[in-house]
């Protein structure tokens, strides 16, 4: 404590401090007032011209309060996280108390002011005074929409113990329903958070059939954790655990998670990962469960439950230049309606890698042993593209070489350092044992009918020999690499570039539909940089995929472009078909102006030309108060009656208000599609 004056009285224990009064705990003042006194046996204070100050910068200021083991009260006071002097925002309240020991203030009849505008009342509320979590009213949603009328979610934050908490946010929307959502977060001894997640909301009657929607109840459940350590405790392994969980009935219920909240994904994959890694060996073991939204159900979708992964690192065998590697995978592929298969497959690559010339090139010479067996299930309507049955049991095994030559080179010069690298790889089988149903034949009838331009839709009931195995590995080919890199002072990238041919040596198909890639980046400045791609085919004579990326973010500007195209009527990569073209374009623009900051962002669909979105904001932030403006407009798909994704058109202006350190909120106002 520290005064002007201070007058001690031993016999009544009274303390009396007068003039610019202080009192810190520890580095931190939380009270500032003209006249203090104080009982040093009970620990009363009664002052005058009252000043106190959160360690979050919060503080209250009155004519007068009194206080008790940390405990303050009093009448007729201001409230701000702002400068003392001419607050950009304050609340008047009649009264008041402020814990110091618990960390929260409550105060009665507050009136909240911008400036010297009040803005609305409050009879009552209370807040925490630090960034220690509490339970309590979180920050409401407000949004008013045309379509779904006057939209209010309040969460609930209840935290009784350091470890875990629960949230629980109902929510209304007038012109649509009402639903809500329950959280509960665990941390475990490592700080590492376990989420579980749950939401239900129910559409009115009229909002069903005004929009045709499939699902009158919308429900899910999410659950997410992540961590490490979990069995392994040493230092020579690490073991990890990754778990992403989600099941919903409709794409609404990820919107649903606030009321202005994007999802645009028909197809939603969970997943459980567990690793378990040392210097030499590897394991790991994945499940994953698709859910499609665009359909009528998942029955026929697949899912991969499990898939086993062991692998061991490459080492030395026998003498020091003769490498070796193994890797075994297994996999159980499902689903309830159409085939599903169990394969195991395993690749032993064995090799040596010999210096030539001083090391200024290199050459590898390995036999990669490669084998896999398939059993499927509920596989006695699968045809090939002869309309031959399909065995249940399908074997395949390949003994191929592996031929390459590489030169790495780098030399550093006066103000950058240089470095090249060249290499190819010639490869192809030595031998081969196929079932029929992955034979050549069959491969290629069924490339004959890609040739022939043939439906999707027709073409999906035939067997794809590269749907499981992966037939490329016995064709001889040559794969083509070279790459340089420039870097600068600090090993600063400054530019590169790499190209990468394959040539089929005996497959015209593949051949013909491979492309020569070149990818090229250049970076001359600090915070500018530029990179592009191009995808080459010689025989359509045209490039099938290209891409440009460019960003700047210096001179106080932050601004980025992207754009990608990708053309494939007929693109075969491994034998894997697809259709349909795709193309968009995405450039954003950022500046701050000194009295407020400008940022826009927009994206355009090139193939089917529309715009898929954009947004121009218009905002300021003065360290205690924010203020933005955005106008927006998005696409949203929306699962309709009839099980087809609908996109509607979804336009709305927000303004949004940040009060430091007391709360975020906004007001939104969507339009009619």
């Amino acid at each position: 404590m520290v005064a002007h004056k201070i007058i001690y009285n031993k016999q009544t224990k009274y303390v009396y401090l007068q003039g610019g009064v202080k009192v810190y705990q520890g580095d931190t003042l939380y009270l500032d007032v003209e006249e203090a006194n104080i009982n040093m046996q009970d620990k009363q204070v009664k002052v005058s011209h009252l000043y106190l100050q959160s360690t979050m910068g919060m503080w209250v200021m009155s004519h007068q309060g009194a206080g008790k083991d940390g405990i303050y009260t009093f009448k007729r006071g201001v409230i701000s996280g702002c400068d003392v002097v001419n607050p950009l925002w304050h609340l008047n309240v009649s009264s008041g108390t402020y814990n110091t020991t618990k960390e929260y203030m409550s105060v009665w009849n507050s009136r909240f002011y911008i400036g010297g505008i009040p803005v609305f009342y409050l009879p009552y509320f209370i807040a925490p005074t630090s960034n220690v979590r509490k339970s309590g009213l979180l920050s409401p949603e407000l949004s008013l929409s045309n379509k779904q009328g006057f939209m209010y979610k309040q969460p609930l934050f209840i935290a009784p113990f350091n470890r875990w908490d629960i949230t629980f946010s109902p929510q209304i929307r007038t012109q649509r329903g009402v639903g809500g959502e329950l959280e509960f977060a665990f941390a475990d001894k490592d700080n590492q958070i376990a989420l579980l997640q749950t939401r239900y909301f129910q559409n009115t009657d009229s909002y069903m059939l005004e929009n045709d929607l499939k699902n009158q109840y919308i429900y899910g459940g999410t659950f997410n954790y992540t961590t490490q350590h979990l069995l392994a405790k040493n230092e020579r392994a690490t073991d990890g655990l990754f778990v992403n969980i989600t099941y919903m009935n409709d794409l609404e219920y990820m919107r649903l998670k606030s009321l202005n909240a994007a999802f645009n994904t028909r197809l939603y994959e969970s997943r459980i990962n567990y690793f378990l890694n040392t210097d030499k060996n590897y394991f790991g073991t994945y499940f994953k469960y698709y859910l499609d939204l665009s359909k009528a159900n998942n029955t026929d979708t697949f899912q991969s439950l499990p898939h086993l992964h062991y692998h061991r690192y490459t080492d030395s065998l026998f003498f020091k230049n003769l490498l070796y590697t193994f890797d075994f995978q297994s996999k159980y592929i499902t689903r309830p309606k159409g085939y599903g298969y169990f394969q195991n497959s395993m690749s032993l690559p064995i090799g040596v890698a010999i210096p030539l010339f001083n090391n200024y090139i290199s050459t590898g010479v390995n036999l990669d042993m490669y084998a896999t067996s398939v059993a499927l299930q509920n596989a006695q309507d699968l045809v090939d593209a002869k309309n031959d049955a399909l065995s249940n049991s399908i074997n395949y095994a390949v003994g191929s070489y592996n031929v390459s030559f590489n030169s790495d080179l780098a030399r550093p010069y006066r103000h950058f350092f240089h470095s090249l690298n060249l290499e190819a790889i010639f490869s192809g089988a030595l031998y081969k044992h196929t079932s029929m149903a992955v034979s050549d034949e069959r491969y290629e009838a069924y490339n004959a009918l890609l040739e022939q331009g043939i439906d999707s839709t027709l073409l999906a009931m035939y067997w794809n020999p590269s749907d499981i195995v992966d037939v490329v590995k016995n064709k001889h080919k040559v794969d083509l690499k070279a790459s340089q890199y420039f870097y600068g002072k600090n090993g600063k990238e400054l530019f590169y570039w790499r190209i990468y041919q394959r040539v089929f040596l005996k497959d015209s198909f593949l051949t013909k539909n491979q492309v020569l890639q070149n990818e090229i980046g250049f970076s001359p400045i600090d915070g500018f940089s530029i990179s592009a791609s191009a995808f080459f085919s010689y025989t359509r004579k045209s490039v099938n995929e290209a891409s440009i990326n460019a960003s700047l973010n210096k001179w106080g500007l932050d601004s980025r472009f992207t754009y990608y195209f990708k053309l494939d009527p007929l693109y075969l990569s491994s034998g894997l078909y697809s259709s349909g073209n795709t193309g968009f374009m995405r450039g954003s623009l950022g500046y701050d102006f000194g009295l407020f900051r400008f940022d826009t962002n927009i994206g355009y669909d090139t193939e089917l030309g529309y715009l898929k979105d954009w947004y121009v904001t218009i905002s300021k932030n003065i360290r205690c108060f924010g203020l933005g403006l955005k106008v927006a407009q998005d696409v949203r798909p929306t699962l309709t009656a009839n099980n087809e994704i609908t996109p509607i058109k979804n336009q709305y202006v927000k303004i949004e208000f940040r009060f430091v350190p007391l709360a975020n909120t906004g007001l939104t106002y969507r339009f009619k599609e």
